[in-house]
């Protein structure tokens, strides 16, 4: 994963958001019409809360409440953690992991909600940034960095190179060149 990746570069800025009034089921409308698993609670515009499917099913579905008569408020997770846009997708990660997290809202200095990170947002980044990397490597002339079986004398190596159209290990490929 790149490290100084900003989560700004990969934040969603449509963030589906909600008021601490609203009851329950309108946040999950909410929800569903953004195609999202959360809605950030806010109170002009500084997030106070979140409110996640799992709150939903925990806190209303698995105790017979009816959504319309609850206020998101007394469901939503809080205190909320968050990040700056200039911190690192690493850090991000970091945060999440630690606290359990699987979606990160991002302020700005004044404590306004300006985007969201998720767990999938990042691992979106890694994946992308893994395929790359292995895009390099299939394109490298020479060298593989993967090791596997030798072409011509069957031993193991840590790192084959190509020779003749051959995947074959350092020996092999010296003998090559002579």
């Amino acid at each position: 994963m790149h490290t100084d990746l900003p989560v700004k570069e990969i934040m969603t800025t449509k963030v589906c958001k909600a008021s601490p009034e609203d009851n329950v089921q309108e946040v999950a409308k909410k929800m569903v019409s953004f195609g999202v698993g959360s809605a950030v609670i806010v109170e002009n515009n500084k997030p106070i809360g979140i409110v996640t499917e799992k709150d939903l099913i925990v806190k209303i579905v698995a105790k017979n409440l009816s959504p319309a008569s609850v206020k998101v408020s007394e469901i939503m997770s809080k205190p909320l953690i968050t990040i700056k846009p200039t911190k690192s997708v690493r850090e991000a990660a970091n945060i999440m992991m630690k606290n359990g997290i699987r979606r990160l809202p991002i302020v700005n200095n004044d404590g306004d909600l300006i985007g969201i990170i998720t767990d999938n947002d990042i691992l979106e980044v890694a994946l992308d940034l893994g395929e790359f990397a292995t895009l390099v490597k299939e394109h490298a002339v020479g060298y593989s960095e993967l090791g596997g079986i030798c072409e011509k004398c069957g031993k193991h190596a840590d790192v084959l190179k190509e020779v003749n159209g051959l995947h074959v290990c350092e020996d092999c490929a010296m003998e090559g060149e002579e």
